[in-house]
């Protein structure tokens, strides 16, 4: 379980590559912007600094000095994660917050999965349903259509519809950073 810290020496061999930590940044930071109030001195800028401050361990310090990087990633989303349980972010209602703890816990689940080596949710979500999908996209030979529903007469579907499919969902697929 508890190997060499961290786990892997550059994440996935490609820090810049599509890892879902940017995605759950990009949705902080976007929480933090929105709930941006001019006439507040406080406002968010300690979850974004935290955050901004967490992709510079993860994408710049941690290919050069990893037991460095993945301590200032963790460090920096633990103490993210605290600001985010202030009281400042419950005068906002419950989306808000759900969307900033949604945001923590994507960026939480790949900081854990590359510095640890456990395997976390999305990672096993990526490996067990759609990662076997984007390498050999499998179409079922016919389509069957639930009891009791019926296409249009004017409804035509494409003359290779599994071609398609596979084309089209396979590469859509493959763009997902996870």
């Amino acid at each position: 379980m508890f190997g060499s810290f961290p786990s892997e020496a550059e994440p996935d061999g490609a820090v810049f590559g599509p890892h879902h930590f940017y995605l759950g940044v990009l949705l902080i930071l976007l929480v933090c912007w929105i709930f941006y109030d001019a006439d507040d001195e406080t406002g968010p800028w300690g979850i974004a600094g935290l955050t901004l401050l967490s992709v510079f361990s993860f994408a710049l310090t941690w290919p050069y000095y990893p037991a460095v990087g993945a301590v200032g990633v963790l460090v920096l989303l633990g103490v993210a994660t605290l600001a985010a349980m202030r009281p400042r972010w419950w005068r906002y209602g419950v989306v808000p917050q759900t969307a900033l703890l949604l945001g923590l816990f994507v960026a939480w689940d790949d900081a854990l999965s590359h510095a640890l080596g456990w395997r976390t949710p999305l990672d096993s979500l990526w490996a067990r349903y759609l990662y076997p999908y984007v390498s050999d996209p499998y179409v079922p030979e016919e389509i069957r259509l639930p009891d009791g529903v019926r296409l249009p007469a004017e409804v035509r579907l494409p003359f290779d519809l599994k071609a398609l499919v596979a084309e089209q969902v396979g590469g859509a697929l493959a763009m997902v950073p996870l």
